[in-house]
């Protein structure tokens, strides 16, 4: 299993602190590749973006900034987790099928990358 950089395309593995931190690139968004299938379907998305003249990178970053001005009420993240155990689940921006992003003990977000690539496809 690794990780692909959504920006320049690097992968990384599993482990690579480099996920957490961001790619060297300077990006911090990437593509989960757990078997080929989804790289086949990475690569689907990618060429329907391109025909629009976009790329996923700069979607989930209109996204995000669309989430921070206003329509979610937490902010980027629709589920929180302060402490081990402990969860603040925005119902409302789940409910709206918004991206489900997580935030960890305040340090680090978990991307649910199928919800937002469903929000890509719905555009």
């Amino acid at each position: 299993m690794s990780h692909k950089c959504l920006r320049c395309g690097k992968i990384y593995e599993d482990n690579d602190p480099q996920v957490i931190n961001g790619c060297t690139c300077g990006s911090i968004f990437f593509f989960y590749i757990k078997d080929k299938s989804q790289v086949e379907k990475f690569e689907e998305i990618e060429k329907t973006l391109n025909i629009q003249k976009t790329t996923l990178e700069s979607e989930l970053e209109r996204e995000f900034i669309k989430t921070v001005a206003g329509e979610n009420q937490f902010g980027v993240e629709t589920i929180k987790n302060p402490i081990d155990g402990v969860y603040e689940i925005n119902l409302d921006a789940l409910m709206k099928k918004q991206p489900l992003v997580i935030l960890k003990q305040g340090r680090t977000y978990l991307i649910h990358l199928p919800s937002v690539f469903e929000k890509v496809k719905e555009r």
